[in-house]
Parts: structure tokens; C-alpha cells; sequence
């Protein structure tokens, strides 16, 4: 596991195992980088003409290792290539965060326990370098995540390191609090990539609402857990309906935090928590099965976003809600042509019992709204495997028609790398495809209009009322995203990063 921290000592002065070169392809073909005339002069002669001969020259993707005596030790001289940097701000932040995690995953392979790298020139970002200092913490933390728990051969070696951001004094403490938050955003990150990673036999509704009440226990946040007799009191006939299938008991869960400011809004954060899907009665072929696993996501990441929200203290109060359940077949499961009763008294004609999660989400948005009674309600699920068709694997779907909160969203997606992209909710000729001849709404819209993920949203804006309201479909994005170095295999934790953004800049960003 790696840890991430500042130094004041020069880069040179630092005495570790590791130096890690982030250079551009102007600083290689000029050849301005200072640091290759001290390597050149003191630890590894000629180095300009080894890199060159070794088609070295700062490219995106590029990576080179030399191996050097420096003070009468070997060192680990580690070369990362940023590329041009011309694009568009947001892709090169990206492409630092993807070079950086190169080096971090070559740490890991060398088995270098320590490093140092020195903090690149913020403004090539359009960020300041306290901001830069809080990516790169958070991508370390993302970059060194690998889920070994059921590995007997890698748990007993696995891999710790220290990574030093070289920083300077007049800017240490704001590069100090940068990394604190960094390090509180990476590490909850990682935690919701774990409880997705494991395997439902593991992390059943009740384990994951056990996590959620450690969160709440240990940061002070106010729990509220309940099960099957609360939500039939409550009316949940969607929740009901999805959990009856399983003998796993479904958990409701619910984290409140609460700030000192007065008059201060609030922000609800709703999370599908589907720990297993199997279709239920409308059972899914065996490998559309594999996966599923996954289909909590979205209440991972509102779980873990208020582990963070309850450690940076936003001037905002802040619920999350995740609805917890299996969709199983059994002899309890709902069918097709079920009707159910929601929370709200709105009834609804089961087509498809593979449609669940937009059923407990109900509920969800509207316990939130009627109890809290919130100013923003943003929920996130894996909710249509439409929208990775859509959109593939490198944005989530947003749904709103709030134009101000669409693109305040977008906009902090590209500081955080979470990035989505808007799909259109506003128009009003998808309603008709959740039309049922029998209750009030579908729970699948229509075949002749497809779309399913916009009818999808048509479906669960039925249960909002006054709040700013936002759906983040991240059927793409929550799981084996192909290209990404620092989100691995498995988990990728999407939606934490853009979610805790959005809180902690509310007021700015409203």
C-alpha cells in the first residue's frame, strides 16, 4: 500500500530509491531539463544521448527506467512522458494523471519502497499547484489499488511504498492541506472499489449497510438503517418488491451529515445498492450474469463520499441514501405483470423484474425528498446497459433539466476526471414509453422508442418533486473501464471523485 507525503528538501537531497522525471516532449527536444545536467554531470554520464538512443523523448504513454549509482547507492532514474500539452486543459490534466500512474505502477513492479517526484508547473494544467498536489495524491492512491483479498499468493507480499511530492516552504501549508484531502478522497475511493470487487457470497446487503454504519459510527454521522418492516410501514413497494426474491435480507440505509452553518442547504446523494442481479424472474443469460457484482456501485460511492464529506466538513448538510437488495428468482420474486405501490402512492406494471433498480431508486429519491427535504438530489446507478452503448466506457450519463446543475457537473467531471455527458431528459416525447395500460407507469418503456436510458430517467422523475434533481447513469463506467492505468481491473470507483467535488464547491457552483 502506498502513502503519499510532501518534502522540502531539494529534489536531489532526498534519499530514496526512486526519481521520478515528468517531462514533455519540448522540455526532451530543447533539451531544458535541468535535472539532466546534474544526472549528466554527477550520477549517469551522457544521459541525453542514452534517452535518445533509446527513442526517449517525452511522448504521451512513454515510460523509461535507468538504473544509476547515486551516493554509493542504485537508484531508480524513472522517465514519464506527458506529451505536448496543447490540447484541451482538461485532457491534459487527464494525461498527467495517467502518466503519473505509470510511475506508480512501476514502483510496484520494481518493488521501489520509495520516490520522489518533483510537483510539475500547475499552470500547464490551468490548475493552481495546491489542486495539482490533490490529483496526483488522489491518482497514487487510485493507481496503487489492487484487489488481492482472495489472492493467498500476492497477500503475503504485498507491495508498500512511500511516494514525496518535492513542495517549497512558502507554499507548504496549502500543499499540506491539499494532501490531506487528497489522501482522505484516494483512500475512500479505493474503499468503494473494494466492497464492489467483492463477491456477493461476501458483501451482502447487510455486510455493506455494516460498513456504513462503521463509517458512521467512527466520523460521527448521524445512521439510520432499517429493513422489510420499516419499508412496509413506509409504503416501499418498490424496494419490497425487489428484495422479496431474496433470503438475503434487504437494508435501507441512510448517513446524514449535518454542518455548524446556519440556514445552510442540503444535498442528497442517492445510490442504487443491487449487491447481486440476476434478473430475478426475468433471469439474464449466464453471461450477462458475470458482472453483477457491480450493480452496487452507486451506493458504494455514496457510502463512500460521506466517509470524505464527514472528514472535510463542507458548509453544507449532506444525506445519502442506498437502498440495499439481491434481485434473486425464488418462489417469493415478483412476476411480470405485478403492480406495485410506491412510497408515494404512484403505481407501477412490472414488465421486466431485470428493470429493479429504477424500483428501489424510487423509493429512495422520494424518502430523501420527503424527509430531508433537500435543495440538490443527484443519484447515481448502474442502471441501463444502454448506456454503455451509448456512451462506452469513458462517460457517465447525465440526466437533468437543470441546465445550470448539467453543467456545473460537467464541469467538475473534467477537474476530477469523472466526466459525463448529457443525455436528453427534457424532451418530453420519451414519457410516453412508460405508459402502461394498467397502473401508472411501465417499470421498462417501450421497445418502439428506445433510449432506454432517457426512459429510464423518465421513469424514476416521477419521484421528485421540487429538489434539483440530476440522474447519473454509470452503467459504463463503474467496472472494467479498458485504457485507464489508474482504475486496474474491476472496480473503478466512479462518481466519488465528481460527487464530493460538487458538495465541497456547492456554493461556488450553484
Amino acid at each position: 500500500m502506498i502513502s503519499v507525503e510532501l518534502t522540502q528538501k531539494n529534489f536531489w537531497e532526498n534519499d530514496v530509491e526512486g526519481y521520478i522525471f515528468l517531462t514533455t516532449e519540448e522540455m526532451m527536444s530543447a533539451s531544458d531539463l535541468a535535472s539532466l545536467d546534474k544526472i549528466d554531470k554527477e550520477y549517469y554520464p551522457k544521459i541525453k544521448d542514452i534517452l535518445k538512443k533509446h527513442k526517449f523523448n517525452g511522448k504521451t504513454g512513454q515510460l523509461f527506467v535507468l538504473t544509476a549509482n547515486k551516493n554509493g547507492k542504485f537508484a531508480q532514474f524513472i522517465f514519464v512522458g506527458l506529451g505536448k500539452l496543447k490540447s484541451s486543459w482538461h485532457r491534459e490534466l487527464e494525461l498527467l494523471r495517467r502518466a503519473f500512474a505509470s510511475a506508480i505502477l512501476k514502483l510496484k513492479n520494481l518493488e521501489i519502497h520509495s520516490a520522489v517526484v518533483a510537483l510539475p508547473d500547475s499552470t500547464a494544467f490551468s490548475v493552481d499547484s495546491s489542486e495539482l498536489v490533490k490529483q496526483l495524491t488522489i491518482n497514487a492512491y487510485m493507481a496503487d489499488y489492487e484487489f488481492i483479498k482472495f489472492k493467498s499468493d500476492k497477500k503475503e507480499k504485498e507491495w508498500s511504498g512511500t511516494l514525496f511530492i518535492e513542495t517549497d516552504q512558502s507554499s507548504h501549508s496549502m500543499h499540506l492541506l491539499a494532501l490531506q484531502q487528497g489522501t482522505i478522497i484516494g483512500r475512500a475511493i479505493n474503499d468503494a472499489r473494494h466492497w464492489a470487487d467483492l463477491p456477493a457470497n461476501i458483501l451482502t446487503p447487510l455486510e455493506l449497510a455494516k460498513n456504513a454504519k462503521k463509517i458512521a459510527d467512527e466520523f460521527a454521522l448521524e445512521g439510520k438503517i432499517f429493513g422489510e418492516d420499516k419499508a412496509r410501514e413506509l409504503g416501499m413497494g418498490g424496494f419490497l418488491c425487489v428484495d422479496a426474491g431474496s433470503d438475503q435480507p434487504g437494508q435501507f440505509v441512510v448517513l446524514e451529515y449535518k454542518t455548524d452553518k446556519k440556514d445552510a442547504p442540503t444535498i442528497a446523494l442517492v445510490g442504487k445498492g443491487v449487491c447481486f442481479d440476476t434478473g430475478g424472474v426475468s433471469l439474464k443469460p449466464s453471461d450477462s450474469m458475470h458482472g453483477m457484482k457491480f450493480d452496487m456501485s452507486g451506493a458504494a460511492a455514496v457510502i463512500a463520499s460521506m466517509k470524505i464529506i464527514a472528514q472535510l466538513k463542507p458548509d453544507v448538510n449532506v444525506v445519502a441514501v442506498a437502498p440495499l437488495v439481491e434481485n434473486m428468482p425464488s418462489g417469493k420474486a415478483a412476476r411480470q405483470d405485478d403492480i406495485i405501490t410506491f412510497m408515494n402512492g404512484k403505481t407501477a406494471e412490472i414488465r421486466s423484474t431485470d428493470a429493479e433498480g429504477r424500483l428501489i431508486l424510487a423509493d429512495a429519491l422520494h424518502y430523501a425528498e420527503k424527509f430531508y427535504k433537500p435543495e440538490v438530489m443527484i443519484d447515481i446507478a448502474t442502471l441501463t446497459g444502454a448506456c454503455a452503448y451509448a456512451l462506452g466506457h469513458f462517460y457517465s450519463a447525465i440526466m437533468t433539466r437543470d441546465k445550470a446543475l448539467s453543467d456545473s457537473l460537467q464541469n467538475l467531471g473534467l477537474l476530477t476526471g469523472d466526466m459525463v455527458w448529457p443525455l436528453p431528459l427534457e424532451n418530453d416525447d420519451f414519457k410516453d414509453a412508460i405508459k402502461s395500460d394498467v397502473a401508472d407507469l411501465s417499470n421498462t418503456g417501450s421497445r418502439a422508442y428506445l433510449a432506454g436510458t432517457v426512459t429510464a430517467s423518465c421513469f424514476l422523475e416521477n419521484f421528485v418533486e421540487k429538489a434539483r434533481w440530476a440522474h447519473l447513469d454509470i452503467a459504463g463506467t463503474a467496472d472494467e473501464v479498458p485504457g485507464i492505468n489508474y482504475l486496474g481491473k474491476g472496480a473503478t470507483g466512479v462518481g466519488v471523485r465528481l460527487l464530493v467535488e460538487f458538495v465541497m464547491n456547492y456554493k461556488k457552483t450553484k
